[in-house]
């Protein structure tokens, strides 16, 4: 024996479907508060990620030319790229980017390229626009500081320093010091 069973839907019951115009505005408001709310939060966190990411690229370039340069016994050098920028960059201002070069002089091909696009400042000092390293994987100038600073921010969270010492020792602190 079927069973039956017949619903019927009464006009009034579908007529409660939906929100109303008040209760929309009301969670559109509430949820641009939240969002004006965690903005700055957000926007902090995003330079924070540039700096790390920056000094992490920096970082792992370098050590991959001291290590490329120890296994074949050749000469590196990475060098600042300037071509971000319509007027020259100051000496040391590595903004832009830098490539790995092997071999040196004008025989030097370029290995590797790292392009940035100007937002994250990436300052060397001393003052220079290229790194050697010999063919031991030794960086020729030791006693670097590599500041990299994300450039609307002004938190000293946004700040690192790759610091390189005179054994080609790397440490990464946060500041723009080497302590």
């Amino acid at each position: 024996m079927a069973v039956m069973a017949h619903f019927s839907f009464s006009p009034r019951w579908s007529q409660t479907l939906g929100f109303t115009l008040l209760e929309l505005l009301t969670v559109i408001g509430l949820s641009a508060t939240l969002i004006s709310m965690a903005t700055p939060g957000l926007q902090l966190w995003l330079w924070r990620l540039q700096v790390q990411t920056v000094v992490q690229s920096w970082s792992a370039d370098l050590q991959g030319a001291r290590l490329q340069a120890l296994r074949s016994g050749q000469t590196f050098r990475m060098q600042r790229l300037s071509n971000c920028q319509t007027q020259p960059l100051a000496q040391g201002d590595w903004r832009c980017g830098w490539q790995l070069l092997r071999g040196a002089g004008n025989s030097a091909s370029v290995t590797l390229h790292t392009a940035l696009a100007g937002e994250v400042s990436v300052q060397i000092s001393p003052a220079q626009n290229s790194l050697d390293i010999n063919a031991l994987g030794e960086p020729v100038a030791g006693g670097l500081r590599v500041v990299v600073q994300a450039r609307p921010c002004t938190a000293a969270s946004c700040v690192k320093a790759i610091c390189i010492n005179t054994a080609g020792r790397l440490r990464i602190m946060s500041g723009n010091t080497c302590t």
